[in-house]
C-alpha cells in the first residue's frame, strides 16, 4: 500500500469518529461538536506518527476561522464524506430521529415497514441482534453508548500502544476497520438528516474508499477538487453534476463455481472434498481482490465486498486501463490450475458526483430506469459482466488457450473424485485420487474444528505441476494456515489472523491484523461418545467426517441425505427498484452507495454469521452432527445432511431472518430434495436449485398485481407450500406419526391420505375441485372413525381430518395433509440403528 494514500484513507476512516464520542456524551472544553471530538480521539488514541497526517478528522467541515487548514487532504476528505453521504436529505419538519440506528431493511420495498431500530452493543453472533419497534429513551442511550464508547477506546489504546514502537499503516488500518465493524455497526451515520439506516461503519469505510481515489485521480489539480465542492454544496444529491468522474467501481465475479464444486463423481470422496472446494472458492476470492489491491497500492478499504465468487473495489479512474491484463494475468493461473473449469470476469465503470446521490427514476417496459445514481452505474456494470463472461479467455494470447486442448499428467491415470487426468494415488477404500483432490481432502480435513485461519503474505511463486489449491494461493503471493488448537507464533511476514468465533484475540504484533471472519464453516464429524448407526457397516472415528451414507443411516426413519438451497426473494429487485420512492411529484431513487452498502454488511452478517450459529445450535439440541454446509453467503445457501434435519433448519432460518430483518414481508424460499447417499451430488444440486424455483413461483394471488410478486414459500417432497402454513403442516405430521406409533394399524391412513392427493392433483384440471375423491374420503375416515370407537381408541384425529377434507374445504387443505401424511411415512419407516444415539 502507498503510505500517502494509507494516511488519506486513515483521516478519512476516522473523520466522523467524533459522532461516536458525541453518542457517548463526550466533550471537549464543554463543547460537543464532533470534529473536536474526533480531533481529541486521534490525538489520544491514534499513534504519534500519523497524528499529523490526520488534520482533516478535525477540519472536514471546513475553517471558518481561515487559518489555512483548507489544505488538499482535507478537501479531499470534505468531498468523499459529501459523496458517500449522498442519501441525506434535510426534511421540512421539525425534530429529528432518535440517535439509535434504524434496520436498513425497515425502508426497503415498496411497503417499507414500520422502522425497527437495531440493539446497541458491540457485534456478537451469541446475542440476540433482532431489532425491536421501539427505540431507547435518550439516558438509555447515552448509557449504552457510554460502555460502548469506552470498550471501543480501550481496544484502539491497545492498537496504538501496538505501533507506536514499530509502524505499520497498512495494518493499522485492516485492525481499525475490524474495530469500527464491531462497535460502530449498530451506530447510526447521521440522525438529523433522513432515518438513520445507515451505520457509521459504513459510512466510514466508504468514505476511505472515495478519498483514496479522488487522492490519486486530482493529485496536483486541487483547484478541480474545490470545483466540485462548490458544485454539491447546498444542494440536495438529486441535483449534483454528471461530472467529472471522480473514481471508478470494479467488479470481479468467478463463474463456473456450481460445476467446479458439485461436479464430484464419488459419493464417498465428496463428503471430505466438498466443503473444501467450496472455502477455496471463498479465499480465492478474497485473494485475488487483495492481490488487485496491492498491485494498485491501495489501503483495505477499497474493498467493499468480498463473498459469493465475487468482489468489489473501488479504484481510482487511472486503474480501468490496467483492468485488462489484471484480469488475463489471474486467468491464465485458473486456466492451467482448473483446467477451465474456473473464470474471472473483471470489469469496471468509472463514476461521477451523480452516481452516489439520489437519482430520478422513469418507468419505461414495467422498470424504473435512471440515468444517474448507482443503479444506472450499476445496470452497465452488469452488461459489461455478462458480455465478459460470454468471452471466457479470450483476452488471453492464442498460446495460452492451448492449454485447454493438451493433456493434463498421466492419461492412464483418472481420479475417481473429480473425474480428471492425472498422476493418482488409490487409498484405503480403492478411490483414487489426483493431487489436486488430496489437497483439497486434505484441506477439509483440516477445516473441521478450525479456530483461526492465517493469511501470511508471501513472494509469489510459479504455479508447480501439482496444480493444489496451496500451489494458486501461492502464485498470487499467499500463504494460508489452518489453526485447529493453539496459536503458533506470530508470523514474520503481514499475515491476517481471522478469528472464527465471536471472541476478541487483539493482534500481538504490529505485522500482524486481527479479524472477526464469518465462515459458516460448519461440517458433520463424529463426536466422542456417538454410536454408530450401524456398528456392522460404518465405525466410529472422533473427529473424522462423516460420509454422506453415515449422514443418511444418521436420518431418522427413511435413511436418506437432504439437499437444501435458500434464496432470499427478490433481492435483485429490491436492490435495484426497492429503494424507489415517490418526492415531490416525482420518483428518485434513494438506493445510494453507503445505503446499498450498508445493506450488504447486513445481509452478510446473517448469511456468512448468523446461519452458523442456527445449525450448531441445532446439533447442539440433538446431540449429534447431521449437517454439512457446502455454502452460505450473499443471500442464498446450500446444505446437505440428514433429510429430516433439514425441513427444520430451514424452517429456523426464515423464522430467524424475519427477525433479524424485522420484516416478516421480505422472503426467503426454500427447495428440499431427498436422494440416496450414492445420488451423483451434482444432479442433485440440479434437482434441488429446481425445487427452489417451483417455491419462488410467484403466488396466483400476487402474481399480476404485487410488485415484487409474493413468493416466500418452501417446495418439500415435491409439493410447495407458503411458509405461513408450515407450521400447520408440521403439526399435522406430528400428530398422524404419533397415532402411528401408536397403532400399527393407523398406518393405513398415511397411504390413504397420499393416495387421494395424487389422485386429486392428477384429475382436477379436468374434473375440477370436486370429485369422487371428496365423498371416497369421507367415507372412509367416518368407518375408521366408527371402528377406533368400538374398539375404545380415541377418534378425535379421524374426527379433525373429516373437518378439514368435507365440501369446499377438500381443496384447499388435502395437498398440506398428503404432505404431512408423506412426511410422517418418511419418520415411521423401520430401521436398523438409531440417528443420534451415545454410548
Amino acid at each position: 500500500m502507498r503510505e500517502d494514500l494509507g494516511k488519506i484513507a486513515l483521516a478519512a476512516l476516522l473523520h466522523d469518529i467524533g459522532k461516536f464520542a458525541y453518542h457517548a456524551g463526550d466533550e471537549v472544553d464543554g463543547r460537543k461538536d464532533h470534529a473536536l471530538l474526533g480531533d481529541k480521539f486521534v490525538r489520544l488514541h491514534v499513534p504519534s506518527v500519523w497524528q499529523n497526517a490526520l488534520a482533516p478528522v478535525g477540519w472536514h467541515h471546513g475553517d471558518p476561522e481561515g487559518k489555512g487548514h483548507e489544505t488538499f487532504p482535507v478537501q479531499v476528505v470534505q468531498l468523499a464524506d459529501r459523496l458517500s453521504a449522498g442519501e441525506r436529505e434535510k426534511r421540512d419538519e421539525e425534530g429529528h430521529e432518535p440517535p439509535q440506528m434504524a434496520s436498513p431493511f425497515s425502508r426497503l420495498g415498496p411497503s417499507p415497514a414500520q422502522l425497527a431500530w437495531l440493539p446497541v452493543g458491540p457485534l456478537k453472533l451469541d446475542k440476540n441482534l433482532s431489532p425491536k419497534p421501539n427505540h431507547l429513551s435518550e439516558n438509555e442511550l447515552k448509557s449504552v453508548y457510554k460502555g460502548l464508547w469506552e470498550d471501543f477506546r480501550n481496544e484502539a489504546d491497545k492498537l496504538r500502544k501496538l505501533h507506536e514502537a514499530n509502524p505499520n499503516l497498512d495494518t493499522y488500518i485492516a485492525n481499525m476497520l475490524d474495530l469500527l465493524f464491531r462497535y460502530t455497526w449498530c451506530v447510526p451515520s447521521a440522525f438529523y438528516y433522513d432515518v438513520p439506516d445507515v451505520s457509521l461503519y459504513d459510512h466510514l469505510r466508504t468514505t476511505a474508499a472515495i478519498a483514496a481515489c479522488i487522492y490519486v485521480s486530482f493529485a496536483g489539480r486541487e483547484g478541480e477538487v474545490r470545483k466540485i465542492l462548490t458544485s454539491i454544496k447546498g444542494k440536495d444529491s438529486p441535483d449534483w453534476p454528471p461530472e467529472p468522474d471522480v473514481a471508478a467501481l470494479v467488479e470481479g465475479d468467478i463463474s463456473g463455481i456450481q460445476d467446479f464444486i458439485y461436479g464430484l463423481k464419488n459419493p464417498r470422496g465428496a463428503a471430505s472434498v466438498l466443503r473444501a472446494r467450496s472455502f477455496y472458492l471463498q479465499i480465492l476470492t478474497e485473494v485475488i481482490a487483495r492481490w488487485m489491491l496491492r498491485k494498485m497500492g491501495l489501503p483495505p478499504t477499497n474493498l467493499l465486498y468480498c463473498g459469493g465468487g465475487r468482489f468489489r473495489l473501488l479504484v481510482p479512474l487511472e486503474e480501468l486501463n490496467r483492468l485488462e491484463d489484471l484480469g488475463a494475468h489471474v486467468n491464465r493461473v485458473l486456466l492451467r490450475a482448473h483446467r477451465g473449469a474456473l473464470y474471472l470476469a473483471l470489469e469496471g465503470v468509472p463514476l461521477s458526483p451523480a452516481h452516489f446521490a439520489w437519482a430520478p427514476v422513469h418507468m419505461e417496459n414495467e422498470r424504473w430506469e435512471a440515468s444517474r445514481g448507482l443503479r444506472a452505474t450499476e445496470d452497465v456494470l452488469a452488461q459489461k459482466l455478462s458480455q465478459r463472461k460470454q468471452r471466457r479467455f479470450l483476452e488471453l494470447p492464442s498460446e495460452d488457450l492451448a492449454e485447454l486442448f493438451r493433456p493434463f499428467g498421466d492419461e492412464k491415470g483418472v481420479c475417481d473424485v473429480c473425474g480428471g487426468p492425472g498422476i493418482v494415488e488409490e487409498d484405503e477404500e480403492g478411490i483414487r485420487w489426483c493431487p489436486s483432490c488430496r489437497s483439497f481432502r486434505e484441506l477439509g480435513r483440516s477445516l473441521r474444528e478450525a479456530k483461526f485461519l492465517r493469511l501470511v503474505w508471501k513472494e509469489p511463486r510459479p504455479l508447480s505441476e501439482q496444480n493444489t489449491w496451496e500451489g494458486v494461493l501461492n502464485f498470487f503471493g499467499f500463504r494460508l494456515d489452518i489453526i485447529n488448537n493453539k496459536l503458533p507464533e506470530p508470523a514474520q511476514e503481514i499475515s491476517i489472523l481471522w478469528r472464527l468465533t465471536d471472541k476478541a484475540f487483539p493482534p500481538r504484533t504490529s505485522q500482524e491484523i486481527s479479524v472477526r471472519k464469518f465462515l459458516v464453516n460448519v461440517v458433520a464429524t463424529w463426536k466422542e461418545g456417538e454410536k454408530s448407526p450401524r456398528p456392522e457397516k460404518f465405525k466410529e472415528e472422533h473427529g473424522e467426517i462423516k460420509s454422506f451414507d453415515v449422514l443418511a443411516a444418521n436420518a431418522r426413519g427413511a435413511e436418506y441425505i437432504g439437499v437444501l438451497r435458500m434464496d432470499m426473494d427478490n433481492l435483485g429487485w429490491l436492490l435495484r427498484d426497492g429503494f424507489v420512492v415517490q418526492k415531490d411529484g416525482g420518483y428518485f431513487d434513494r438506493g445510494t452507495f453507503s445505503r446499498k452498502h450498508s445493506l450488504s454488511t447486513f445481509l452478510t452478517i446473517f448469511f456468512e454469521g448468523f446461519v452458523e450459529k442456527l445449525v450448531h445450535d441445532l446439533a447442539q439440541e440433538e446431540g449429534c452432527e447431521r449437517v454439512y454446509a457446502v455454502y452460505s453467503g450473499g443471500d442464498d445457501l446450500f446444505f446437505v445432511g440428514s433429510w429430516d434435519a433439514m425441513p427444520i433448519l430451514a424452517r429456523r432460518i426464515r423464522k430467524e431472518f424475519a427477525e433479524f430483518s424485522g420484516r416478516e414481508d421480505l422472503g426467503i424460499s426454500a427447495g428440499l430434495i431427498l436422494v440416496h447417499e450414492k445420488y451423483p451430488l451434482y444432479l442433485a444440486a440440479q434437482e434441488a436449485a429446481s425445487a427452489l424455483e417451483e417455491a419462488k413461483t410467484p403466488r396466483a394471488e400476487s402474481a399480476r398485481n404485487s410488485r415484487p410478486p409474493k413468493k416466500d414459500a418452501f417446495c418439500f417432497l415435491g409439493r410447495v407450500i407458503p411458509w405461513e402454513r408450515f407450521e400447520e403442516v408440521r403439526e399435522w405430521m406430528e400428530s398422524l406419526k404419533e397415532a402411528v406409533e401408536k397403532s400399527g394399524e393407523a398406518r393405513r391412513l398415511l397411504f390413504v391420505l397420499q393416495e387421494v392427493e395424487e389422485e386429486y392433483q392428477r384429475e382436477k384440471a379436468k374434473r375440477g375441485a370436486w370429485g369422487p375423491w371428496i365423498w371416497r374420503t369421507a367415507y372412509w375416515l367416518s368407518r375408521h372413525r366408527e371402528m377406533a370407537q368400538k374398539t375404545g381408541q380415541d377418534t378425535s384425529l379421524y374426527e379433525k381430518l373429516q373437518q378439514k377434507l368435507s365440501g369446499e374445504a377438500f381443496a384447499e387443505n388435502i395437498g398440506f395433509l398428503g404432505l404431512a401424511a408423506r412426511w410422517a411415512e418418511l419418520l415411521t419407516r423401520k430401521k436398523g440403528g438409531e440417528s443420534c444415539a451415545r454410548k
